[in-house]
């Protein structure tokens, strides 16, 4: 894996999980305030304990599971593999309705300054279909642009809460103290609901395990970023909460339940803040939305490397070496949730619960079970256990109360356990094979061995003279007949040839390997260089930046010179993954030249 994963820092991790924690708030106060009222902010409030308490067993996840994969790694290690696979369902229920509240959100806070009448579930059905081709395209979602969401986002949310402090009046603020004399009068059901459906202003948290693989270090960046998380949602969510329900009127909340942080700016900002929280809305829930089909497929992935999807899910697309089926399915299921729920946010707010909790109970309860297993019996082990009853209490909770999210969680989860059983037996892969086109992809063998990989190159004894690497998507003869000349030129009797798996997003995948172009690519030019008379040293490398682990490449094995084909890819291709060789040379260092055949 190239040493460009472990760059993000922790401001870089907080941002990261903020654009997707962040993200809540601009539903969860309409959502809640249906149910619970004026005493919506107090939930909030109320639940964050219970939060703080999960994020510290988060940290740990990450710590222990450098490899990433969140609740399905730690689900596996603590109860087996059938218990991960069942963490993979409902993190995948979880990520469809993130896609689908996301996605709805994020229009319906567009309609209030560009108003679309019945055209809202349409706008998110053509948001969806942009989203899964920009994804099938190859994306490149970077940490710097969740950077620069995230700030803007928390710039304006502040903004918003300062200004509604300052010009609300003092009567209307002081309804907000005056609301918690009502908690008398809720019966403990409705008690219970209203701390179970606090919950997902809390969704999002389980970003950061999955982010574990991209870090700079598992044991300050984890503690860092989410202290910045957790700070960062202490002095948003409760605050707007209170100040949208204390500030807005009963038929405003009963209007604009999908977007009370925009009328809520537009109360006491005036239209000019009401557009920068439409837009910056409207661009992180698009952007989470982006996120969570990224999350979804690479956890499609890994149940599929683990035999618990049929390995048809895993065909990449031959042009732009993406899951091209796993991504449509992504995007799919959550058009057809908004299509059923009729864009309806208290539908969709209702499902989204059973997947979201379903995971933090697996996490908080695999958590205390690896710590006994280890011997822990101290403070915080207990409290340990205290956070599971709470989380466990709030998925009960919402188990009996939401029996439609029930019923739809439950039985996608069991459809996909009953699928896991079927791809785990070997009986499913020739049902799905007569299905034209889902034929499973034919598995491709290297013939070399192991590929070498850059801490393997690091560890090798350089040559006296510098080495000549190719960096080639594909197997053109005269690239590598130019590596071959400058190194015999030298007295060289060897050349460097590496390939890089590209990975869209910002989530690496469980299991890494290469896939079958880049096995074929290196067999082919091993093969070339051995005709021409050279020994062949192949290199691969999974990373998000192919310049990165080109350059990277370049140094561990000792080389000065990197040969590469003239570039092929399209403008759409150089939008969304980058112009490669501009990169390149903006990566290499200056001793290192950089030679373009063609």
């Amino acid at each position: 894996m190239s040493r460009s994963a472990g760059r993000i820092g922790w401001f870089l991790v907080w941002a990261v999980v903020f654009c997707d924690i962040g993200t809540s708030v601009y539903y969860v106060p309409g959502l809640l305030w249906q149910n619970t009222g004026d005493l919506a902010g107090f939930f909030v409030a109320a639940t964050m304990i219970a939060f703080v308490l999960l994020c510290l067993k988060v940290i740990e996840v990450t710590r222990r599971f450098t490899g990433g994969g969140g609740v399905v790694s730690l689900a596996h290690e603590a109860f087996g593999p059938w218990w991960g696979a069942l963490g993979g369902q409902l993190i995948i229920v979880d990520y469809f309705l993130t896609v689908a509240i996301s996605a709805t959100s994020g229009v319906y806070y567009l309609d209030s300054i560009l108003p679309m009448g019945p055209m809202i579930v349409p706008a998110v059905l053509m948001c969806l279909a942009l989203l899964c081709l920009l994804n099938i395209v190859g994306i490149k979602e970077s940490a710097m642009v969740s950077l620069g969401l995230a700030l803007a986002a928390l710039t304006v949310d502040l903004l918003v809460i300062g200004t509604a402090l300052f010009a609300a009046p003092v009567e209307v603020l002081a309804t907000i103290p005056a609301s918690f004399g009502h908690l008398l009068d809720l019966s403990p059901y409705a008690a219970l609901s209203g701390y179970a459906g606090a919950w997902l202003a809390f969704s999002g948290l389980e970003s950061m395990s999955q982010l574990a693989p991209a870090m700079k270090d598992v044991n300050e960046t984890p503690r860092r970023g989410m202290i910045a998380v957790i700070l960062s949602v202490v002095l948003t969510a409760p605050l707007l909460t209170f100040l949208s329900t204390a500030s807005l009127s009963d038929s405003v909340k009963a209007a604009e339940s999908e977007r009370f942080i925009s009328a809520l700016a537009g109360v006491w900002g005036g239209h000019g803040l009401e557009v920068a929280v439409v837009v910056t809305a409207s661009a992180l829930l698009l952007f989470a939305a982006n996120t969570a089909i990224i999350g979804a497929y690479h956890v499609q992935l890994a149940l599929q490397k683990r035999n618990f999807l049929p390995e048809s899910l895993s065909v990449l697309s031959h042009r732009f070496q993406t899951p091209y089926r796993a991504i449509v399915l992504c995007t799919l299921v959550p058009a057809a949730i908004v299509i059923v729920a009729n864009g309806n946010m208290t539908v969709l707010g209702d499902l989204y619960a059973f997947g979201l909790l379903g995971a933090f109970v697996l996490t908080s309860v695999g958590m205390d079970v690896l710590r006994w297993r280890d011997g822990q019996r101290g403070a915080a082990f207990w409290l340990g256990v205290l956070t599971s009853v709470a989380v466990v209490l709030a998925w009960g909770v919402n188990l009996y109360a939401k029996p439609l999210a029930t019923a739809f969680g439950g039985g996608i989860t069991v459809i996909g356990l009953v699928i896991a059983h079927g791809s785990y037996h070997g009986w499913l892969a020739g049902l799905v094979e007569k299905i034209p086109g889902m034929k499973a992809p034919e598995r491709v063998e290297s013939t070399e061995g192991n590929f070498l990989g850059l801490e393997q190159l690091r560890a090798m004894p350089r040559s006296a003279v510098p080495g000549v690497l190719v960096a080639s998507r594909g197997a053109t003869r005269k690239i590598f007949q130019e590596a071959v000349d400058r190194a015999k030129g030298r007295g060289l009797g060897h050349v460097f040839i590496v390939y890089v798996d590209e990975v869209p997003g910002l989530f690496y995948p469980q299991l890494p390997q290469p896939t079958p172009e880049g096995i074929t690519v290196l067999e082919t030019g091993c093969q070339i260089l051995r005709d021409l008379g050279t020994e062949p040293r192949p290199v691969w490398v999974l990373s998000h930046s192919a310049a990165t682990a080109v350059a990277e490449a370049a140094e561990a094995s000792g080389c000065d010179t990197v040969v590469i084909g003239a570039t092929q890819r399209t403008f759409l291709w150089q939008a969304l993954r980058g112009r490669f060789i501009q990169e390149a040379l903006r990566q290499l260092p200056a001793e290192i030249r950089l030679v373009v055949v063609g």
